[in-house]
């Protein structure tokens, strides 16, 4: 009875993450690729993040398209301003390697070029989670990712894992990759968010405390 309980819950998630999939990949399309891919991926995020929020069961279409086009605009913006940060750095990455050739140099935009990085990896979460001025997502995602560093760690190490099992299947990367990368993204990004509410809550309790 438990193993067939547990293939009906592994199929059942199988199903799910490649129906979002298959969202993604519709929506990513309709906004012409450049104009729906980062509200489509912010879409994911939040149907993701709300299955982590013990809330399964919600009704992925409805969900999803009402993320979708509620941040629309915003998410644009948003990733406007990460792929314009991107392609700045990596163009002073070529011009460091290629041209001025400075060890130091290279390293310091070799640091930059991760601690951005670490910030586009929690930014996905932060934005579905937390209502914010749209600059505050950056600063808000770089002191999550600095402050948890083992779910910072967590997520690489994740990331690094679906790129070599793509890489022997890529038949699931092509039927349900978008979902299976952020399961474990979304997954460790809201468990640092948690931690570093609490630690917060526990902080302003006692602060209460010592003030009556």
């Amino acid at each position: 009875m438990n193993i067939m309980k547990v293939l009906y819950e592994c199929s059942n998630w199988l199903a799910k993450v490649m129906y979002l999939h298959i969202l993604w990949v519709v929506f990513t399309l309709a906004g012409l690729v450049v104009f729906g891919i980062t509200p489509a991926t912010m879409a994911l995020c939040s149907v993701v993040h709300k299955w982590y929020d013990k809330d399964f069961d919600l009704p992925i279409f409805k969900h999803f398209y009402s993320a979708y086009k509620a941040q629309f605009k915003k998410s644009n913006i948003l990733g406007i301003l990460l792929m314009g940060v991107g392609l700045f750095l990596y163009i002073d990455l070529k011009i460091s390697e290629e041209l001025i050739q400075s060890f130091y140099l290279h390293a310091v935009i070799l640091f930059i070029c991760f601690v951005y990085l670490i910030t586009v990896i929690y930014m996905f979460t932060i934005f579905v989670r937390y209502e914010l001025p749209l600059l505050t997502y950056f600063k808000q995602s770089l002191f999550i990712a600095l402050a948890r560093p083992m779910e910072t760690i967590a997520i690489m190490l994740s990331l690094f894992i679906l790129y070599f099992l793509f890489s022997f299947v890529p038949v699931l990367f092509i039927f349900a990759g978008s979902s299976i990368v952020f399961t474990p993204l979304v997954w460790f990004s809201y468990r640092a968010c948690l931690l570093v509410e609490e630690k917060k809550l526990h902080v302003l309790n006692n602060t209460i405390s010592h003030t009556k």
